[in-house]
This record gives structure tokens, C-alpha cells and sequence, in this order.
């Protein structure tokens, strides 16, 4: 309703219908009508925009048992199954909260037990010193967890002085318990090379970037900064350096190994600083590219360079970069232009989605967020696992619904594999979002949970306790990924009246035994959550505003959702 208008969109045109004049009998026939209109439309297209609106919706806020001040939590995240793991670079303790050293760093174990993600342990390197930043980076596959300590100083004997060179520890998971079980240092380590800045670990290799490092694969040609990433493979529970990479056309200030992930038989390296296309030629400072390697019998080849269709200088084009099976997703934080090479806002950021077409990988979409701004820096993070991506923005602004600003709280973008084509389907804030909290400056995905960074968010689990930048993880679930077994029992459940007044009753159709039901807002935020003993009729009263809800049931294998619409 606009002014005297009352505006019905259909899926071919607007249709404007006009209220002044009638009389008030009609007008309010007509304002009602508009009203429901407006309301089955966002029913409707709510079915498709949850899609949009969120279908991935926030499930917990965690942050570690001896949460500090300036501990950065959050910094790094990765999930695999039910395990995920969360580095602290500027965490001061060891694992038992004593022997203080600034900086050290460290990591916790999250495990997701009934749906619940609990902190497991705290992990610190065992040869643990002041300013090493444990934690930096994190990768967590199988039973095994990578973490690195970009500004470590020393070598496996503890000896060996390099400032800066950098390491990297690797621990496995032994009956429930995490346990280091090795230090990796690159080969030709040297001072300020920063081995361990990023890490990536799948199955039985690993691969660990050094931006800075300086020497070609020989350890000769010097080029300042400009980068390498080392290979190692674990052979009965020894991990050991099989490989050094470099990029085929390296030169000084590259930066190559700034980002690195590794799937399967395919890595790939970022290289944001980097400046030439495919070819080598038509230069464009810090355009940026990407690498991909694939395990040749052990022998990690180079089979491509990538760069973005429509490179520009100082698009800082690999400064993120992840791959999962046959996609990879590579981040531009600095670029400006949205999908189509238009609207310039400096700085929004955009990724790219690659596709494996037969051993060549060509990209399939350029992707940005719904609601781009001004240095966003969409890109700084990404993540991929099977059809979904996540995407963070932790300069962003806006909640979910594009308002209530806060500079800096951040944001993230979900993004969903659609017969090949990658659209939007959500935008994730966090529930207790805050100025300069940086949410998005990490994240991770895996099945039907994805996790996200806030290293400078403030507030414990329920919003209290504030501490300056100790940080936080959120974690959101993918309601839908299931098809929320419609079929199976969401065809069973009745809710009348819906629209309603927020008194709703719900027929699940069948006695629901020892049932969790929760009612979310269309921004993710839990509103309401109790446990059903044997229910098969329920009251449930919406005290918020009006507004579209979401209903999530689980009872076993049971899972259903509806949406109700208070007016």
C-alpha cells in the first residue's frame, strides 16, 4: 500500500489500484484485500526467497569455555562431518587456562552431538611461544586437523631461529581425543617466508601456503615474495614434505600460497598480487589468479592457471580460494563490478564458481551478493562442500532484509548449485549482530551445516558478559536440505488459522514422540524452541511482530517445517 494506491505485482506487471474516492466501505475492502495480497504474496514468494530468506537458519551461537579479551576466536573455521575446529590466533593459554604467552595462539574442537555443536578441547602446539599465532589457519578431514603458526620461529628440534618462518601442526583424532602428533616445517624455511598462513587437509594429503617465501621449487631464482605452497602426504601416520609448488609464471610480489585448498586429486593456489592473464601477457596490476594442481601418481602438477573473465586491476582475484569434487569457488574482495560488469561500487567484493569439465576448469558463473555496497569485501572468505557455497562479507552492513545498519557487524551469502547455475539463496547476519563485530571474516561448510566467523564480536552465547574482540562462531543449519521429508510427514500437518493473529494451532497428523520444535524468524533467530513429550495437537502463540515464521520440527528421522504468517 502506497499512499492511496494499492500495489498488486503479478509475474507479468503491476497492477495499480487505486483507493481514494471509494467509499469507506470499499476502501476498506480494498485495503484489506491488498493487505492479503501483499501477505500470500510474501507466502508465496517466501517459499521461493527462504530460499532466499533462509532456509539456512541460526542454530547456535558458541564461543570457548575461557573466552578473553583480543583472543580473536573465529578467525579460522573449518567443518568436516561432525567435527569442526576453531582457531584463536591472539589466545594467550595453554590448554589447561595456564603458562600465559601473548599471542601464542590456539584452536578448539567442536563436536555435533544430537544437533548440538559442544566444545571438545582445547589444542595448543607443544612447543607453544609468544606471538607464534596458533590458529592463524585450520582444516579439519577425517581424523585428521591442520593448524597453523604463520610466525613461528623455529625448527622440528625447537631450534634453528627463523622469525616469521613459520609451521604448521598436525593432530588426529585418537578415540575422541585430539593429539598433536607432528610439526611440519617447509624444507628450505627462511626467515619471513610465513609457511602456515593458510592450510588445507583432505584425506591423506595436505597442503600448507607460504606467501612470502621467496625461491623457485630448486630453491634458487629469488623473487621476493612471490610465494610457494608445500605438499605434504601421510604415509602410516607420518606426515612428510612429498612436494614444493610454485606457479609457472612466478615473479616478485605474487603472493602466491596467500590461499590454498585442496580436494581430492585437485589443488588450487591463490595468488592475489599476481598480475598477467592465462597467457602471461596483458598486464593488469594485482588482477590476481588462481592454480590448479591435480596428483599425477604422487606428482602434484600444474594443469591450468585461472583467472577471472573480467580481471581488473587491484581485484585481489585469488585472495580466497576453495574446491569441493568438480567446483571451486575463487574470492575477489577488491573488485567492483557486479555479474554483469556493471554497477561499480569500489570494493564490494565477488567470487567466481569453476567447474571441472573433463580436467579443465572453466568458470561457470560470476557471482555477487543481492544487496552490494560500497567495501563489503564479498570474497574475503568462501567455502564450498557438494551443491552449496557460503561467501562472507565482513564489512558488510545490513541485516538480512537490507537495513538496520551497523558498520562492520558483516555478513555472509549462501549460494546453491542449480542445474549447473549458482544463485543466492540466503544472506546470514548473525542473530545478536553489532558494530564491528566482522562476521564473515571466516567460514565453512559441510552437508547441511554451514559456520561462520565473528572475530570481534563481543558477547557471550546469550548476548551478555561482554569482552572486547574475544569473537565468536555461528552455526547455521540448511532446513530444506532434506526436502524437509514433505512427503513423508509435512504433508500430514495442518496450521489454521494461517495468516493468523499469532495464535496458531498445529495438527501434526500423528502422535510426535519426544519432539523438538523450534519457531525462527525469517532472519534466522530463534524466537522460540521447547521439547514435545507426545504431541500430536499443539497452541503456539507469536508474540513478535507481523511477520512470515518458520516451524521446525525433529523427532528422530522425523523432520518436518511449515511457514506461518502472523498479520
Amino acid at each position: 500500500m502506497i499512499g492511496k494506491y494499492c500495489i498488486l505485482i503479478t509475474s507479468k506487471s503491476p497492477i495499480l489500484i487505486e483507493t481514494n474516492g471509494s467509499s469507506n466501505h470499499q476502501k476498506g475492502l480494498l485495503n484489506n484485500l491488498c493487505k492479503h495480497i501483499v501477505l500470500l504474496l510474501l507466502f508465496v514468494v517466501g517459499t521461493n526467497i527462504s530460499v532466499l530468506g533462509q532456509n539456512w537458519s541460526q542454530v547456535q551461537k558458541s564461543v570457548p569455555t575461557d573466552r578473553w579479551e583480543e583472543d580473536l576466536f573465529g578467525c579460522a573455521v573449518s567443518i568436516f562431518g561432525d567435527y569442526a575446529i576453531v582457531g584463536a590466533e591472539f589466545e594467550d593459554e595453554d590448554d589447561k587456562g595456564a603458562s600465559p604467552m601473548l599471542n601464542a595462539g590456539s584452536a578448539y574442537i567442536f563436536k555435533n552431538i544430537a544437533g548440538k555443536w559442544t566444545q571438545q578441547q582445547k589444542i595448543v602446539a607443544n612447543d607453544r611461544t609468544q606471538g607464534d599465532f596458533f590458529g592463524h589457519s585450520v582444516s579439519i578431514s577425517g581424523n585428521y586437523a591442520i593448524v597453523g603458526a604463520y610466525h613461528e620461529d623455529h625448527d622440528l628440534t625447537g631450534n634453528g631461529y627463523r622469525s616469521a618462518a613459520g609451521s604448521a601442526y598436525i593432530f588426529e583424532n585418537k578415540n575422541g581425543v585430539w593429539t598433536q602428533i607432528q610439526k611440519v616445517i617447509a624444507s628450505d624455511r627462511e626467515e619471513s617466508d610465513q609457511f602456515g598462513v593458510v592450510v588445507s587437509i583432505d584425506g591423506d594429503y595436505a597442503v600448507v601456503g607460504a606467501h612470502q617465501e621467496d625461491e623457485n621449487v630448486n630453491s634458487g631464482d629469488s623473487m621476493q615474495n612471490a610465494g610457494s605452497a608445500y605438499v605434504f602426504k601421510n604415509t602410516s601416520g607420518t606426515w612428510a614434505q612429498i612436494q614444493k609448488i610454485v606457479a609457472s609464471d612466478r615473479g616478485a610480489e605474487d603472493k602466491f600460497g596467500f590461499a590454498v585448498s585442496i580436494s581430492g586429486d585437485y589443488l588450487v593456489v591463490g595468488a592475489l598480487f599476481e598480475s598477467e592473464d592465462e597467457a602471461g601477457g596483458n598486464k593488469m596490476w594485482y588482477s590476481g589468479s588462481a592454480y590448479v594442481y591435480k596428483n599425477n601418481s604422487g606428482n602434484w602438477t600444474q594443469v591450468k592457471k585461472i583467472v577471472a573473465s573480467d580481471r581488473a586491476a587491484e581485484d585481489l582475484f585469488g585472495s580466497s580460494v576453495a574446491i569441493s569434487g568438480n567446483y571451486m569457488i575463487i574470492g575477489a574482495y577488491a573488485d567492483d563490478e557486479d555479474a554483469a560488469g556493471k554497477n561499480t561500487f569500489n570494493g564490494s567484493g565477488s567470487a567466481y564458481i569453476f567447474k571441472n569439465n573433463a580436467g579443465n576448469w572453466v568458470q561457470l558463473d560470476k557471482i555477487v551478493a543481492s544487496d552490494r555496497s560500497y567495501v563489503d569485501r564479498f570474497g574475503e572468505a568462501v567455502a564450498i562442500s557438494g551443491d552449496y557455497a557460503i561467501v562472507g562479507a565482513f564489512f558488510e552492513s545490513q541485516d538480512a532484509a537490507g537495513g538496520n545498519t551497523l558498520t562492520s557487524s558483516g555478513s555472509a551469502y549462501i549460494f546453491k548449485n542449480n542445474a549447473g547455475s549458482w544463485k543466492q539463496v540466503s544472506k546470514v547476519v548473525a542473530s545478536d549482530r553489532n558494530t564491528d563485530d566482522r562476521f564473515g571474516k571466516s567460514v565453512a561448510i559441510y552437508g547441511n551445516y554451514a559456520m561462520v566467523g565473528a572475530w570481534n564480536e563481543d558477547e557471550d552465547e546469550k548476548g551478555g558478559v561482554t569482552i572486547r574482540d574475544a569473537g565468536s562462531i555461528y552455526i547455521y543449519k540448511n532446513a530444506t536440505s532434506t526436502g524437509f521429508e514433505e512427503k513423508e510427514f509435512a504433508r500430514n500437518l495442518r496450521v489454521f488459522p494461517n495468516p493468523g493473529n499469532g495464535n496458531f494451532t498445529i495438527d501434526l497428523g500423528d502422535d510426535w514422540v519426544n519432539t523438538e520444535m523450534s519457531i525462527s524468524d525469517i532472519y534466522g533467530k530463534v524466537i522460540q524452541s521447547e521439547k514435545l513429550f507426545n504431541s500430536q495437537v499443539l497452541e503456539i502463540n507469536i508474540h513478535e511482530p507481523s511477520g512470515m515464521y518458520i516451524v521446525e520440527f525433529k523427532s528422530g528421522n522425523k523432520n518436518a517445517v511449515i511457514r506461518i504468517i502472523k498479520e
